[in-house]
């Protein structure tokens, strides 16, 4: 019958296969790609060393601070 699509199993061979797919929109395309990228240990480790330095460094500012302050309130 015309219009009716033929059903047959897959040539001798071959199989088919089930792949999962997002449909997005092309705005959104290198926000997906980002998050999907693989982990760069690298960059991770340089942004820790910053943030525990500055913690580190902000921990031995106030210390000086406190210091000097305790100097002062006791004459």
């Amino acid at each position: 019958m015309p219009g009716t699509p033929a059903r047959v199993p897959c040539p001798a061979g071959q199989t088919t296969k089930v792949v999962q797919a997002y449909v997005i929109d092309p705005s959104q395309q290198n926000n997906f790609e980002a998050a999907t990228a693989p982990f760069d240990y690298g960059y991770a480790s340089g942004i820790w060393a910053l943030a525990f330095s500055t913690v580190v460094g902000l921990y031995f500012v106030s210390h000086g601070i406190g210091l000097v302050l305790g100097m002062i309130r006791r004459g």
